[in-house]
């Protein structure tokens, strides 16, 4: 509990600047998320080696990098071995794997939100509130989510050909991100209920015959064999996952009903991204979320659906009137925040990421 300043500091630091920014105009979002990228990124490039859950197994990672055939002994993806290849030839401090891990990740996520975020303040912080302690542990898969959020652009202009080629990328990085590929057929896809109903019936299908069908895809890519047979959770595990999808469901069905019984008459955009394309995401993340309950292995595909939420929650905050708006958005924050706290408080073990320490 005493540790949690921290995380309120952050968010507080973050609020702070963009009410004195207010990025509404081209050169205020400019300075406002030029100064986020630089905080959050030293913040995560100069932490300690024991914030992350993961991040000494990418230490030891890098170390054996100076040895090539050693590092081939991973498990992890070749595109991530070659990168780690690569840094090892200009030095052989591990830090600069967390630096350059952590310009790219967390400036392709702000790149994100300042090309295509109807509000710029509210998609940070729900970042930082929800995302940003996963960027401190996930480098691999945060790697490869980077690499599909900087493909958008590819799915809205329709060039299937550079999209799959950055999946291919992306995929060398996290095998997870094949599953990114959906993204671009979602797109020019109808927001009806004919779709609706298929969706959430093949998702019961997937969801009561899991286990033959991870067994065969687990067989097919020779990975995450420690889950075969053993695919129902424990009960801390369950206990993730539930809350988890409670959190999805109630952003999904706030998405929905704003677009079903508030939208305006005369639709706004959301900075050249389709509506039907924000539902459908939210959605697909509901369902992924909702199957890994009974199985945790497919948490690692709700990130390449529910990275939307951060620009289509602000998008649908704006459909109501201006006082309502201020409103929502200080109460989901503030349910946000209240959330998260609970997770470090009571299940740490999640993603030990406070006390946060720096490296130096």
């Amino acid at each position: 509990m005493e540790n949690l300043w921290q995380f309120i500091l952050l968010i507080a630091i973050i609020i702070v600047q963009g009410l004195l920014i207010n990025p509404k105009t081209k050169s205020t979002r400019v300075i406002f998320i030029t100064m986020c990228f630089i905080e959050l990124a030293f913040i995560s490039g100069f932490r300690s080696w024991n914030i992350g859950n993961d991040t000494q197994a990418y230490i030891n990672v890098f170390i054996l990098s100076g040895s090539y055939p050693e590092l081939l002994k991973s498990h992890m993806e070749v595109g991530y071995l070659i990168f780690n290849r690569f840094l090892h030839l200009f030095t052989s401090n591990p830090q600069v794997l967390l630096i350059t891990t952590s310009i790219f990740i967390i400036g392709a996520w702000l790149k994100t939100f300042y090309k295509y975020s109807i509000a710029l303040l509210f998609s940070v912080l729900l970042f930082v509130i929800l995302e940003y302690s996963t960027t401190l542990t996930m480098i691999r898969q945060e790697i490869a989510i980077g690499i599909v959020l900087l493909s958008i652009p590819f799915i809205i202009r329709r060039q299937l050909f550079f999209f799959a080629l950055m999946v291919i990328l992306a995929t060398s990085f996290h095998i997870s991100a094949v599953f990114a590929i959906i993204l671009y057929f979602l797109y020019n896809l109808s927001f009806n209920t004919k779709y609706v109903l298929i969706a959430l019936t093949s998702t019961l299908v997937i969801f009561l015959f899991l286990v033959p069908i991870l067994d065969i895809i687990i067989n097919i890519t020779g990975r995450y064999g420690s889950y075969k047979g053993n695919i129902l959770l424990g009960e801390e595990t369950r206990v993730a996952s539930l809350v988890k999808t409670v959190v999805q469901f109630s952003i999904t069905c706030f998405c929905y009903f704003s677009y079903r019984y508030i939208r305006p008459q005369t639709d706004k955009s959301c900075y050249q991204i389709k509506t039907s394309f924000l539902l459908w995401c939210s959605l697909f993340a509901l369902c992924m979320q909702f199957i890994s309950i009974r199985g945790t292995v497919m948490e690692r595909l709700v990130l390449y659906y529910s990275f939307i939420n951060f620009i289509s929650i602000p998008f649908f905050v704006s459909y109501y009137p201006k006082r309502t708006q201020i409103f929502i958005s200080v109460s989901m924050i503030c349910c946000f925040i209240l959330y998260k706290s609970i997770v470090f408080v009571y299940r740490p073990e999640w993603n030990y990421v406070l006390p946060f320490e720096f490296c130096f």
